[in-house]
């Protein structure tokens, strides 16, 4: 199997970073399983006539695609794992079909779910057909392959079990283009799903040297706790001060050869683990605390698709990394700190530490001049349980103070089958971030509103540029579409690639 290259590190965090698509085959002709996949537009009729020498005739039967949409069939000489999405339902197309399934989303869980299958039935080669699909569709099913070969478990093993051969007949560009995407979400998935105990600041910094510093236009530059003093990085210190972990913030910049358009700025809250602080968590909301990276990771994710992608363009990717811990040392409820643009923080709940950090290195972007001066600040952050609250752990919230900007993310949200829901960023809330000791309260009084206010919080540190914020869960607890095991979800990672791509384009 095929390992990753063209500058990049080949592990990561104990992965040896190996791509099924990559080994990838042209189609065999003596496969034990075959998965077919109809487009969108093929009738029930013409998809089983695809395979009707191959398998009984009262198997046709039993299909059913208003019922289902994949059905496990045994066939003459092998088993056929034949799929078609259902059209989205009236009920889907509401709001502006902003939440609608999409051709690309559809076949990415579709097929995800079938490779599953495949391996249940103890697959020694997979051989996969397309039948008059689009090219969304195509991609998406590539990537869904790649996303369902993931595993923790076996990412980590000594000597991981080996996954069946795959035989596929599609274009070069298809395939690269799937597996940079595809390999960027499991990376997330990845860090996300990374112990606390191996992914700790300094540990996360050096894993991303290592990933990024071969790339050509990259440059990867660490901030130890020297220098998070001498760049006054207040808040970023403060969080980090408790832990025997000391923070560091990591900037990633990319110029790739070439391309001369201002860069985009995306900051990723990289929490390694978050246990409240003094405001400590109860067991149930520490337990899942190794997640709360999952904003860098995501951003991480959708850095490695760039380097790899044809849509390359400069961006600064900043990434603050700290623990949050208790220890004699911890920033407490009601310590003032000072932020690196200045302003002065008066901290309510040190466990709405996510904010604090994010708003340092937003800093960092935002004084950034010439033509490092970026064209918009994206955030990416595991922010608030409020937005799950709101809106489920299947659908992120993002705020965005730049028309433009936020129906580009809704419309990538969509297309990517990533979804995204936009919320207001509404300022009749902004005096509850007021205080009378300080510039801003970091955390606002009241329960209501949360991931608004914590969202106004971060525009403060973004004034003057399009401003944008994903409030994100980054985990499943399950099952889900090509996610074949709980765990890290790669939540963005997706969206952020199709944002970045059409950004300025």
């Amino acid at each position: 199997m095929n390992q990753i290259k063209s500058g990049l590190g080949t592990s990561l965090v104990g992965w040896n970073m190996t791509s099924w698509l990559a080994s990838a085959a042209n189609s065999f002709d003596d496969h034990d399983v075959e998965l077919v996949y109809c487009g969108t537009e093929v009738t029930t009729e013409r998809c089983l006539s695809f395979i009707k020498e191959t398998i009984p005739a009262w198997q046709s039967r039993t299909v059913n695609f208003d019922e289902g949409e994949l059905f496990v069939l045994s066939g003459q000489q092998r088993p056929v794992i034949i799929m078609r999405p259902k059209p989205p339902t009236e009920a889907q197309k509401r709001d502006g079909g902003l939440l609608s399934p999409s051709a690309y989303g559809q076949a990415r869980d579709l097929v995800g779910r079938a490779v599953s299958e495949a391996r249940k039935l103890k697959a020694q080669k997979i051989n996969v057909r397309f039948e008059s699909c689009q090219d969304r569709e195509i991609l998406g099913a590539l990537v869904g392959m790649e996303m369902a070969a993931y595993s923790y478990k076996q990412a980590m093993a000594p000597q991981p079990a080996p996954l069946p051969a795959l035989g596929l007949s599609v274009k070069g560009e298809w395939k690269d283009e799937a597996q940079a995407i595809a390999m960027g979400t499991n990376i997330a998935r990845h860090l996300v799903n990374s112990p606390p105990n191996l992914l700790y600041p300094d540990s996360f910094a050096n894993a991303l040297h290592e990933l990024f510093s071969n790339v050509p236009g990259m440059t990867v530059d660490i901030w130890d706790e020297a220098r998070l003093q001498k760049e006054n990085m207040g808040l970023l210190l403060g969080v980090g001060q408790g832990s025997d972990h000391k923070p560091r913030l990591v900037h990633l910049r990319y110029r790739p050869e070439g391309k001369r358009e201002a860069p985009l700025a995306l900051v990723g809250k990289g929490i390694t683990f978050d246990c409240g602080g003094l405001d400590i968590k109860d067991p149930a909301g520490m337990r899942l605390m190794k997640k709360d990276m999952g904003g860098a990771a995501a951003a991480i994710g959708a850095l490695y698709w760039m380097t790899r992608s044809a849509f390359a363009r400069p961006l600064d990717v900043y990434i603050p990394l700290a623990e949050n811990a208790i220890s004699g040392k911890s920033y407490r409820p009601g310590d003032i700190l000072r932020a690196r643009n200045g302003m002065t923080v008066e901290i309510h709940n040190t466990d709405a530490e996510g904010r604090l950090i994010l708003a340092d290195a937003m800093a960092v972007a935002a004084a950034q001049t010439g033509a490092d001066k970026p064209a918009a600040i994206m955030v990416v952050a595991t922010l608030t349980g409020a937005i799950k609250i709101g809106l489920g752990s299947d659908v992120a919230g993002f705020f965005s103070n730049d028309e433009a900007l936020g129906q580009v993310i809704s419309k990538r949200s969509q297309e990517w089958g990533d979804l995204m829901w936009r919320m207001p960023l509404f300022d009749g809330y902004r005096p509850r971030l007021e205080t009378n000791v300080a510039d801003i309260n970091h955390c606002a009084t009241g329960s209501y509103g949360g991931a608004i206010t914590a969202a106004l919080f971060l525009a403060e540190f973004a004034k003057g540029y399009p401003f944008s914020h994903m409030d994100i869960y980054a985990w499943t607890d399950g099952e889900r579409g090509a996610l074949r095991e709980g765990g890290g979800s790669g939540q963005a990672v997706q969206c952020l690639a199709g944002v970045l791509q059409s950004f300025g384009l």
